[in-house]
């Protein structure tokens, strides 16, 4: 049976495949020697990589050949978020995967706007009606968020709509990024991979 979610993986592979043809998008396992990753939904590679075929559209890519993996949602939820960053820490336990970039894209999430934002470091300040950065406690295991968030095709309501990008100097602050288009923004990312 075809699940959802297996639609929207799949159709964000292809859109970025069409995109951005010096990568590759491939879903599987990062391994090496005697290690191997949790399955990546999305893993973006260098073009031409070396790859071994393990069942279908699912392969195994060596850590030099991975530039970023992205895990993708079609609903998010705190505890997905939860457990990709988890998943994550995998990849900062090994000198081999440390310079793969994480993120996380998600085409909806049903995290409240508040927490989402405390999530990655801003507290709703009620004297100014805005949002405060402050720095988090410990650093994630996610370099990049993604939320295309729309209640409907037809709201103008983007409060969800997000994109946070981890600070290239303090790792334990995010930079927000809200503006739109946000799918654009993440294009721009995806672009300077090539590079």
């Amino acid at each position: 049976m075809l699940r959802w979610v297996d639609v929207e993986k799949t159709f964000s592979k292809k859109c970025l495949q069409e995109r951005f043809q010096m990568l590759e998008f491939v879903t599987g396992f990062i391994a090496w020697a005697n290690h191997q990753s949790p399955q990546c939904d999305i893993i973006v590679c260098r073009k031409n990589f070396y790859r071994r075929q393990l069942a279908g559209d699912i392969f195994l890519v060596e850590p030099n050949d991975c530039i970023m993996v992205i895990e993708v949602k079609g609903n998010a939820t705190l505890d997905d978020l939860t457990e990709t960053i988890e998943k994550n820490k995998f990849f900062q336990l090994h000198d081999e995967t440390k310079h793969i970039k994480l993120a996380m894209f998600a085409f909806k999430t049903r995290i409240g706007k508040q927490r989402l934002y405390k999530e990655f470091g801003y507290k709703y300040d009620r004297s100014t009606k805005g949002y405060i950065q402050e720095r988090l406690p410990e650093e994630k295991t996610l370099d990049y968020f993604v939320c295309l968030h729309r209640e409907s095709l037809n709201s103008s309501a983007r409060d969800k709509q997000v994109f946070f990008l981890k600070d290239g100097q303090d790792r334990q602050f995010y930079v927000l990024d809200n503006h739109f288009p946000i799918m654009q923004n993440f294009s721009r990312l995806i672009q300077s991979l090539q590079n």
